[in-house]
């Protein structure tokens, strides 16, 4: 859930820049810009959910050759996102919902609804107050007459103007800029797509640049109204006067709607904006920000989804079938046993249990419980030979193997269990693990190369922990990993590892206490 969470702000941020960059452009030729935001909006909820779920059907006619008949969009993508530092080689695949995604969820609703109470709620006061304003004629146009509320529109299905009692005083040249104004709302339907923005910001309320999307939306749609009433040929100065004393005489808040009324830094902007002359450059420029703008929001399609995301497609039964049997991983112990329950693939890895795994193409399925998927590796007769696990960054390529070989494996792995005696040389591997140093001889390739990587983590980890004091074989987990208790000066860990058949170190785990 949080790498999904890291993707979805990831896309937003990406798609606000582009917008923001359209919406300059749009300033340069004299463009509508509430629409850039408004789109952004509905993009920025959409991006997320298609991209991972959306498998594209390739047709026969331009179908390759022992090319699969669908391809998923997340596979289309290039920008990979950093991986996350978990672990220190083999892969763990025996998940459980982490807490933080159940407390997230429950947040998340919870949200949800709070937001939607209190946009009913306002809802329902506002109307309250309506009943309390007068009816009358401003310049023969029917309005409410609030004593503190306005100009503003009000209302969705039927929206009506309201204005301040402090306007009838005004002059009517005063008193239409601001009817101008308002029915310029109401001619837009802006307070519809304001309710939609709202309730589309309902789906995911966590959601921080759809927070900043909406108040540029609300500030463009002010904006593109200023442009509407001086292209009906309303005077400039006559018009920016009457924003500044509505500006002066603050209305007090009735929630989100299209008012005349913000505040007064907002209110200079859109005086700067009216004044504004296109400059010499003012084509080419708008132009060039449009390619940007362009850019950005395709490099935000780019950005590659978490793998646990997506929609399955259909695989025939008689390919998942072609996949059931045993892939032998690195490891002495170590095997990933897939099965088929009716049309339910699932994945086992030694000492860990069942996961199910969802197909996004004829050869590639993806985890939902954990953040990893799987490809198979088929010959040309369409016969698999090894899958390759991707997680954490890593790719693992386990070769697969018959039943009788898969068998030894599980007698030498209850056996070592059964024993729970730690290897011969387990002290000084032990030593080798918490070293430092990534340069032993007798590192795999993969684990050294993991340590590498994590090298930050784990010496900071070492840090906190102080020296090491004593320490204390506990067994032999369900994989045949020796464990270990190491204490510290300033705390303890878990430490486990499993060594190849050769005596080289292929994997390793450290988790502090």
């Amino acid at each position: 859930m949080l790498a999904m969470m890291i993707y979805v702000l990831v896309v937003g941020v990406l798609l606000s820049i582009a917008a923001l960059i359209a919406e300059y452009a749009a300033r340069q030729r004299g463009g509508s810009r509430r629409w850039i935001w408004m789109v952004t909006i509905v993009a920025s909820i959409a991006l997320p959910l298609i991209i991972p779920s959306v498998t594209v059907q390739v047709p026969e006619l331009i179908k390759p050759t022992n090319s699969p008949q669908s391809i998923a969009l997340r596979q289309a993508t290039s920008v990979k996102m950093p991986p996350a530092l978990l672990d220190l080689g083999m892969p763990q695949l025996d998940a459980t919902p982490h807490r933080f995604d159940v407390l997230f969820h429950r947040i998340w609703l919870g949200a949800s609804l709070a937001m939607l109470a209190a946009l009913i709620l306002s809802g329902g006061l506002l109307y309250s107050r309506k009943r309390s304003w007068a009816t009358g004629a401003l310049c023969n146009t029917p309005v409410f007459i609030a004593p503190d509320v306005g100009p503003a529109v009000v209302g969705l299905l039927r929206p009506r103007i309201v204005v301040p009692a402090w306007l009838l005083q005004e002059s009517a040249a005063r008193q239409q800029f601001v009817l101008a104004h308002e029915q310029s709302h109401l001619d837009a339907r802006d307070p519809q797509m304001l309710t939609i923005a709202l309730c589309l910001l309902l789906a995911m309320p966590w959601n921080l640049p759809l927070w900043w999307q909406l108040r540029r939306l609300r500030r463009a749609i002010e904006v593109d109204c200023d442009a509407r009433v001086l292209r009906s040929g309303r005077d400039m100065t006559g018009y920016c006067e009457t924003l500044i004393q509505v500006g002066q005489n603050q209305s007090s808040y009735i929630g989100a709607v299209a008012a005349m009324s913000e505040s007064g830094s907002f209110l200079e902007q859109r005086i700067k904006i009216m004044l504004l002359k296109p400059g010499k450059w003012a084509r080419l420029s708008a132009l060039a920000m449009v390619v940007v703008s362009v850019g950005t929001a395709a490099f935000a399609a780019q950005v590659t989804p978490p793998d646990n995301t997506g929609a399955t497609v259909s695989v025939s039964p008689a390919v998942l079938t072609n996949y059931v049997g045993f892939y032998k991983f690195m490891g002495p112990y170590a095997v990933m046993s897939i099965t088929l329950d009716g049309s339910q693939l699932s994945a086992q890895l030694t000492g860990q249990r069942a996961v199910p795994i969802y197909p996004s193409s004829n050869t590639a399925f993806f985890y939902k419980a954990v953040n990893a998927h799987l490809d198979f590796v088929v010959d040309a007769q369409g016969h698999p030979t090894a899958l390759v696990l991707h997680q954490n960054g890593r790719d693992v390529t386990a070769p697969r193997i018959d039943a009788a070989a898969a068998q030894q494996i599980q007698n030498a792995l209850d056996k070592r269990v059964s024993a729970q005696q730690p290897l011969p040389d387990s002290e000084q591997v032990l030593q080798i693990v918490l070293s430092p140093n990534d340069d032993s001889p007798r590192l795999g390739p993969g684990l050294a190369k993991a340590r590498r990587e994590q090298q930050a983590a784990i010496s900071a980890m070492d840090a906190k922990l102080g020296p090491v004091t004593s320490h204390e074989f506990i067994g032999v987990n369900p994989q045949g990993w020796d464990k270990y208790v190491v204490r510290h000066e300033n705390g303890t860990e878990e430490v486990s590892f499993v060594l190849d058949s050769d005596g080289t170190i292929v994997g390793a785990w450290r988790s502090q206490q």
